[in-house]
């Protein structure tokens, strides 16, 4: 704090010092310029004796020594400030003021900077030497307390060299890798093995054999089509037939009759070709009228919706007493054979030249934890879609448990590159350095050394190391996050 003579001119300048923080941190901003150029004599001057001890307030073993201690060291800076700018101070009375100018001007000598400034120069401006106090203190901490902060830095390094880690540790060994690629996609049947049924007859759903799930042969009734009307149309045909045949026997027997009459001379020519013309209209009215309640007989036969396959249903898609149109466009059940399913998956063309067809893969899924599944792949597309750039792969499953659901979600993992015998280590114990390169940490003793390493082939558990490491090398596993280039180490047991 400031005290003696300069608190003296303070108060005669009319400053309370208690006001002074405030003022000084509004004007921090604007000083800093001017306060980073005294830093200089700042520095050069805390801790030299001064020609002025009188009019300074410090330690007494400070004044004894003639020299500054740093709260006097701030004291005469924010004085010399005054001096040398001649800032003006706020108004006062004459007389406070005249007492002030006196003072300053022993002052001014005191500090070797000459005679005392003009008087009407000091009132122009008011002060801002009032900056200089906290920035003097600013810049002068960090050098008085430069040898106090080397210390503590060499402490907080020795304290950090002597901490010892708990890790887990395991071992380099040799083996082989294999990398893999994962193909997903959705659980679908068999070409030509899933199949909507649609009723091949108009009409009303009577009845529905079956639902969802239920397991079917092919060639078994699935659902009744109303067959009332079908069987009037049966006895309709049958109808016309009758009434064909009838007519075809009569015109064979007009026929006779005039082919007689023509051999005795009665008839006329015509007569007998008329008659063998009508005979032929006849029975070609007969074939139709057979061929009408054939159509008749299966229309009949089609209000039962048969299965196509063996397998099982899969969705029911209409429910009794609802209307069909007799066409595909209203199926009526979606039918599947599942003893056999295929995954097809989306592989990048950069790997479609590594996977060849008949390959043998291992198929899960998170709906059978544990289960794999026997595969193998039957067709690669020879095209790839330009926008995605993938090629697709047809994966035929074996289901002969019907374990597998079509639209089922499953990952295939597919066999890339297999390198037999090599140095291979736990995907955990590989750290990265600050730049992101891999290494491992060596372990011998207590103690653990980074070693910097090349990747290999990558698995979800395993890596190659194909740099850095030797066989049978221990390495830290868990615990290493955060150790130095060399460190301690203690082992969990």
């Amino acid at each position: 704090m400031l005290t003696g003579k300069s608190g003296g001119v303070l108060r005669d300048f009319g400053l309370d010092i208690q006001d002074v923080g405030p003022r000084i941190i509004s004007l921090l901003s604007k000083s800093a310029t001017h306060a980073a150029a005294q830093r200089g004599s700042a520095a050069q001057t805390c801790g030299k004796a001064l020609p002025f001890r009188p009019i300074l307030h410090s330690s007494s073993s400070s004044a004894q020594a003639g020299r500054l201690s740093l709260p006097a060291c701030a004291e005469w800076f924010l004085l010399r400030h005054m001096l040398r700018k001649g800032r003006a101070f706020p108004q006062v009375g004459r007389r406070s003021r005249r007492s002030s100018l006196a003072e300053s001007s022993e002052i001014g000598k005191a500090l070797g900077l000459g005679p005392a400034w003009p008087a009407q120069e000091q009132w122009k401006k008011r002060t801002l030497c009032l900056i200089s106090l906290p920035l003097a203190l600013l810049l002068l901490m960090p050098s008085c307390s430069k040898k106090n902060a080397g210390e503590e830095g060499e402490g907080a390094e020795e304290g950090a060299a002597n901490i010892v880690a708990e890790v887990t540790v395991t071992r380099v060994e040799r083996t082989d890798i294999q990398s893999t690629l994962s193909v997903s996609g959705t659980v679908s049947a068999l070409p030509n093995q899933d199949v909507r049924v649609s009723s091949l007859v108009p009409g009303r759903v009577a009845r529905m054999m079956v639902a969802e799930g239920d397991h079917i042969s092919e060639g078994q009734v699935l659902a009744k089509i109303d067959d009332r009307p079908f069987h009037d149309q049966v006895q309709q045909a049958e109808a016309a037939v009758d009434q064909a045949k009838a007519n075809l026997e009569n015109s064979n027997l007009s026929l006779d009759r005039n082919e007689k009459l023509l051999e005795r001379g009665i008839a006329a020519r015509k007569d007998v070709e008329d008659a063998r013309t009508q005979a032929a209209v006849n029975k070609a009215q007969v074939s139709q009228a057979e061929a009408a309640l054939a159509l008749a007989q299966l229309n009949l036969a089609r209000t039962d919706v048969r299965s196509p396959l063996t397998g099982m249903v899969v969705k029911r898609l209409l429910s009794v007493g609802e209307q069909v149109d007799g066409t595909a466009a209203q199926p009526v059940f979606e039918v599947a054979n599942t003893s056999e399913v295929e995954l097809y998956g989306n592989v990048p063309a950069l790997y479609l030249n590594k996977i060849r067809v008949g390959q043998v893969l291992n198929i899960s899924t998170d709906a059978f934890p544990g289960k794999v599944f026997q595969s193998h792949i039957v067709a690669i597309s020879p095209a790839v879609d330009p926008s995605t750039n993938v090629g697709l792969v047809r994966i035929r499953i074996a289901n002969g448990a019907g374990l597998l659901r079509l639209g089922m979600f499953l990952t295939a993992q597919v066999p890339l590159e297999t390198h037999r015998n090599a140095l291979v280590a736990a995907l955990e114990a590989v750290y990265r350095d600050q730049d992101g390169n891999p290494e491992i940490y060596r372990v011998e003793g207590e103690k653990a050394e980074a070693v910097p390493v090349k990747l290999g082939i990558e698995t979800k558990d395993r890596v190659e190391l194909l740099s850095g490491a030797q066989e049978g090398e221990t390495i830290i596993l868990g615990g290493g996050y955060g150790l130095p280039a060399h460190a301690k180490v203690k082992v969990k047991s």
